[in-house]
């Protein structure tokens, strides 16, 4: 069976959820995984929210290329959203959210009430929707959001028993995200990144094919490629091989060696792929602007 059975179902499901849930919602937060921004985006959000108050969160900034993720914030800050690099294990972070959620909400109340010539006297409330394709770190960014003092505030009218919504510092209401967004699966170089940053199970391509697509994107880039380099020890007449034989190089110095000699390729497949979802190769993006990986 495929590992993609079923996946349309979902999609149908969380694509009336959001719709209705954007009945009552000020604010969608996009979390983005900040390696590979574009290809862990789901289309459906843009489309869906494209007239609510939008934020992007890049998380796991802290496995990135700071240079690179420099650049995806200007890019989505040129487009009028306001974007943060994160890391969810960070409390400073989350902080960062919930005063960009603030901030952006007063933005959203000044709008809905400037033709009004008196200002409503009590605290608005902020009501948040936070999106984001499974594995990003959504569900982390939405429990520390929500943290201990939060209180669930029940249903809201006109919203199904089954969306819940958390009182988060006083004035945001934070809705717990319906359904499950899937990325876009269409374009197979986003569904490599995904598989190579962790996004969606490796299981998806076989594990020495993704190896050897990861260690020919990262031979793209000079900087990347001496990262790999200086990892495994690895001489410059070992890139001007095919990767699987690179591959294999780098099984023999991560002591993937077997009876006879031979190279364990699975096991060096899968040594490399953890190092490189770690970041133990470096930080490293995958979505570039040049878009030459």
């Amino acid at each position: 069976m495929s590992p993609l059975t079923g996946i349309h179902g979902h999609m149908v499901t969380a694509q009336n959820e959001i719709k209705e849930s954007l009945k009552l919602i000020d604010i969608v937060v996009e979390v983005l995984d900040a390696r590979i921004p574009i290809s862990s985006q789901n289309p459906l959000i843009k489309k869906l929210a494209k007239d609510k108050s939008k934020i992007i969160v890049l998380n796991k900034s802290d496995l990135a290329d700071k240079v690179i993720t420099s650049y995806w914030k200007k890019y989505f800050n040129d487009r009028g959203i306001v974007c943060l690099d994160v890391n969810s294990a960070d409390s400073n972070c989350i902080k960062k959210i919930i005063q960009a959620i603030k901030e952006q909400g007063e933005k959203v109340y000044l709008e809905k009430n400037k033709e009004k010539s008196q200002k409503i006297a009590i605290k608005p409330i902020y009501r948040v929707l936070i999106a984001g394709i499974p594995n990003v770190g959504k569900s982390t960014i939405i429990n520390k959001i929500a943290g201990k003092q939060s209180a669930n505030v029940g249903n809201k009218p006109g919203v199904t028993r089954k969306k819940q919504w958390i009182r988060v510092a006083d004035n945001i209401d934070l809705l717990d995200t319906p359904g499950l967004l899937w990325p876009n699966l269409d374009d197979k170089n986003a569904g490599v990144k995904l598989a190579l940053t962790g996004n969606i199970k490796q299981e998806i391509l076989d594990v020495e094919e993704l190896a050897c697509l990861g260690i020919d994107m990262l031979c793209i880039d000079d900087k990347y490629q001496k990262m790999l380099q200086e990892k495994y020890k690895l001489e410059d007449e070992d890139f001007d091989m095919i990767s699987y034989d690179t591959l294999e190089v780098i099984g023999k110095k991560r002591g993937c060696v077997v009876s006879g000699g031979n190279i364990d390729m699975t096991k060096a497949a899968i040594c490399f792929l953890e190092d490189l979802k770690s970041g133990k190769i470096g930080n490293i993006s995958l979505d570039l602007p040049d878009n030459t990986i």
